[in-house]
């Protein structure tokens, strides 16, 4: 049985294409640091990996369905690219069975189930040499308003720009944050998060619309006001470079100044 097999099996394009293009671009980048051992690599990726996947995974409006196949796609792409969470694989061994006591996906899936749990079981192989990163895409557009969910509380965001040909959007947070979803009326005459651009940021990863993780949610399309008092002084940066699932630590200082709402 091979992990792409597994991964066809499924029947859920969105959330497995979303789960490997974050595991690849993140390990390819975590790999890119000379001297590091498999083991650091493997610390370095799972539990920002996990972090996100969880706002899928935890849900409470997402499907069981949903939910019990992403943790079966969650254990197939880390063992495909070499990692091994305990936990992870042992939700997804429950997930099999669940799909299969409901009858959710093929025939072939439920014939094949004991394969599929044997390759999860089995210790991954280390990858020799850094994934292939996804091309680097963005389908969001300037005057999109976004919540984002960072460390369980919930954070609204403008998009600026598209850096580069729609490669990936440049945000400015707006100040505090929100036990849920902050609505338009919420954020009405609200202030960036910090003054002189130091709450925008340009995310690669921060592609899908709708997110597959439910990290991301839209709130608003072609709105022409970003949070005030954010623009950039000269000579100043303009925006500072992240990665989706390195978010909640490039936003830390801004969350932890900004107070609940």
């Amino acid at each position: 049985m091979r992990h792409q097999q597994v991964l066809d099996k499924l029947a859920a394009r969105g959330i497995v294409q979303g789960m490997v293009e974050d595991v690849a671009r993140w390990t390819a980048g975590q790999m890119a640091y000379p001297g590091r051992s498999h083991a650091e690599v493997e610390k370095a990726v799972v539990p920002p990996v996990l972090t996100r996947w969880r706002c899928l995974l935890e849900d409470a409006d997402a499907t069981a369905t949903d939910k019990n196949v992403g943790w079966v796609a969650l254990a197939t792409v880390l063992h495909k690219h070499g990692f091994h969470d305990s936990a992870v694989t042992a939700r997804a061994l429950a997930s099999v069975d669940e799909l299969n006591r409901h009858v959710v996906l093929s025939d072939a899936f439920a014939r094949q189930s004991p394969a599929v749990k044997a390759l999860l079981r089995s210790a991954p192989t280390p990858l020799t040499r850094r994934p292939r990163r996804p091309a680097a895409v963005t389908f969001l557009r300037p005057g999109d308003v976004v919540s984002i969910r960072l460390a369980d509380r919930f954070h609204a965001a403008h998009v600026h720009d598209l850096h580069g040909a729609n490669e990936f959007p440049v945000i400015e947070f707006y100040a505090g944050s929100f036990t849920g979803p902050p609505t338009m009326t919420q954020l009405t005459n609200r202030p960036a998060a910090r003054a002189d651009a130091g709450a925008r940021f340009g995310v690669v990863g921060l592609t899908h619309l709708p997110d597959p993780a439910r990290q991301v949610l839209l709130l608003a399309s072609q709105h022409a006001r970003p949070p005030h008092g954010g623009a950039p002084r000269p000579g100043n940066g303009l925006w500072t470079l992240t990665d989706l699932l390195d978010l909640p630590t490039a936003t830390a200082s801004l969350r932890s100044t900004a107070g609940p709402n």
